[in-house]
């Protein structure tokens, strides 16, 4: 069922394929107003292309979540899909594995313009980098997920989804751009509290979003 589940969220997003390009032309929009409006001394300061990654990461998955949820209203399904007596948790994984590949793609866009434009960054650093994106998207996408549906019964949902999700997102933001900073400088993941915090939000979002997603989705 879970393999259905995520064929189906594949074909959505298949037929919305303006939303992976908006997304990504979005992402690719911000890094090149980054580059434009820096002096180019900083843009070899692992800290702040970290940071801005990071950044359009979080503001990416918002939409990603965002889309998902108002294409299967757009299109009638919704209330015919999370009303089916089909478990809440497989809704949520599937979502999660789907818009985490999602971001995983981003992200590599995002790399390769970083090494296309920075000689100091190279893009066989993705292969050290990919535990930690994967990790990484999984709490983000995970509390995103949750915010979104905590919020969207409400009328200024729009406004509360990112004034909640951000102050959640800011350890793993932080500790992301810690370990990422660390490859850039030193060539391997070298920072171990980082990643067991990582870890741990990785499990803790999961298994909230396990548990609640089907009270969340009827409420």
């Amino acid at each position: 069922m879970l393999f259905s589940l995520i064929k189906n969220e594949i074909i959505i997003e298949i037929k919305s394929s303006f939303n992976l390009f908006y997304i990504s032309f979005f992402a690719l929009s911000s890094l090149i107003l980054l580059f434009f409006s820096m002096p180019l001394t900083f843009l070899n300061d692992p800290n702040i292309l970290s940071s801005f990654f990071w950044i359009i990461i979080s503001f990416s998955s918002i939409k990603v979540v965002e889309n998902s949820f108002a294409r299967e209203k757009e299109y009638g399904i919704y209330d015919l899909i999370y009303s089916s007596p089909i478990d809440g948790h497989l809704f949520f994984l599937s979502k999660l594995l789907v818009f985490t590949s999602v971001l995983l793609i981003i992200e590599f866009f995002i790399f390769l313009f970083y090494s296309l434009l920075n000689p100091l960054i190279s893009i066989s650093d993705l292969t050290i980098l990919f535990p930690l994106f994967l990790i990484a998207n999984i709490s983000i996408i995970s509390l995103a997920i949750i915010v979104y549906l905590m919020t969207s019964s409400e009328r200024v949902k729009s406004f509360l989804f990112p004034l909640i999700f951000f102050p959640l997102l800011t350890p793993i933001l932080i500790n992301s751009s810690r370990i990422f900073t660390n490859v850039y400088i030193d060539g391997n993941i070298s920072s171990l509290p980082s990643i067991m915090i990582l870890l741990s939000y990785s499990l803790i979002s999961v298994i909230l979003g396990v548990q609640f997603f089907n009270t969340l989705i009827k409420k």
